[in-house]
C-alpha cells in the first residue's frame, strides 16, 4: 500500500477511539497534542485513559458512536472488531484507522516528533513501526543536538 503523508486539520472534528487498553492509551497520547475532542468507546477502559479528562463511554461499540465523528481509530485487541468498526466508518465516509493492519486503513500514523508548531513525521507505510521511530527519534537527536551529542 501507499499512504499520502499529509497534516489534516482537525480543529473542531470530533475522533473516535475504539478501544480502552494500551494501544489506545498510546493513539491518545499521540492525539492530545494535537486536539483534546476525543472520545474512547470500551466495554473497559483502562484508568490512565480515564484520568486523561476525555470524553469515554465503557459500553461495547455500537456504529451509533459513528455520529459526527470525522475520523476513528480502531484499537482493540480484536482483529475482527478492528476491521468491522473500520468497515462501518468507511461506509459512513470517514477516515478510519485500524491499528496494525494497513490493508484496513484509509490513514496509518507516522511517528512524530513536535516542538511548537513544528512537526516532522516518518512513515514506514506502515511496515516497520519500529525503523519508524528510530528514524524520528535520529532525526530529533539531530535537531535537538545540531548532530552532535
Amino acid at each position: 500500500m501507499k499512504f499520502l503523508p499529509v497534516s489534516l486539520n482537525i480543529s473542531g472534528k470530533k475522533i473516535l477511539l475504539v478501544g480502552g487498553g494500551s494501544v489506545a492509551l498510546q493513539k491518545i497520547n499521540g492525539l492530545t497534542r494535537f486536539t483534546k475532542n476525543i472520545i474512547v468507546v470500551a466495554p473497559v477502559i483502562c484508568d490512565a485513559i480515564k484520568r486523561r479528562a476525555l470524553l469515554y463511554r465503557e459500553k461495547p461499540y455500537s456504529h451509533k458512536y459513528l455520529r459526527g465523528v470525522s475520523i476513528v481509530y480502531a484499537c482493540t485487541n480484536d482483529k475482527k472488531l478492528n476491521a468491522a468498526v473500520s468497515s462501518s466508518a468507511r461506509k459512513k465516509g470517514i477516515m478510519a484507522n485500524a491499528v496494525d493492519d494497513p490493508e484496513n486503513c484509509d490513514f496509518i500514523s507516522p511517528a512524530i516528533y513536535k516542538k511548537g508548531r513544528m512537526s516532522v513525521a516518518v512513515s514506514s507505510d506502515g511496515n516497520n513501526v519500529k525503523k519508524s521511530i528510530a528514524w524520528r527519534d535520529k532525526i530529533k537527536d539531530a535537531l535537538k543536538y545540531g548532530g552532535r551529542k
